[in-house]
């Protein structure tokens, strides 16, 4: 598993929109699970379909497993990386067709969408969210993709 050092200094919200850059946010971590004890001491706590993700300060200390990086958009707003990456490919390609090209990079498509067959989640091989930001650049180099973004949570905007 990685380490904190082992995440990006600087993240992009897509390749599409390269402008839009988050920082990893010093003196945070984020760990995914569902204990008690770990959400109680959070700073913030954030779902999805996967479990809980409890944002701490300061440093992760003994704790290997299951912890992830904290990036900061503008205005001081966390978010947390899933390891999860979303592809978008030209309108006329299918994501399964280039299924072999991503496991090249170290990628398996995790989901496809039924509404949108050239659109689709990866995630790295070996789960491991720090190597799944690390190679979005690679990604994006694939002939046909047109876009590619983390899965960042965040907590949601009240209108």
């Amino acid at each position: 598993m990685s380490t904190l050092s082992d995440y990006p200094l600087r993240l992009c919200a897509s390749t599409e929109h390269p402008e839009v850059i988050y920082i990893r946010a010093k003196g945070y971590h984020a760990v995914k699970g569902d204990s008690d004890t770990v959400t109680r001491h959070a700073k913030l706590t954030l779902e999805d379909g996967d479990g809980t993700y409890a944002v701490m300060e300061g440093e992760p200390g003994s704790l290997r497993n299951n912890i992830s990086a904290v990036y900061m958009g503008s205005g001081g707003l966390m978010f947390v990386p899933t390891g999860r990456v979303f592809v978008r490919l030209r309108d006329d390609a299918l994501l399964e067709a280039h299924a072999e090209a991503f496991r090249r990079l170290g990628y398996v498509i995790t989901q496809t969408l039924p509404y949108a067959p050239n659109a689709g989640w990866l995630e790295h091989v070996n789960k491991d969210a720090a190597e799944a930001l690390r190679g979005i650049p690679d990604l994006a180099r694939l002939p046909g993709v047109q876009n590619v973004e983390p899965q960042l949570l965040t907590v949601r905007a009240q209108r």
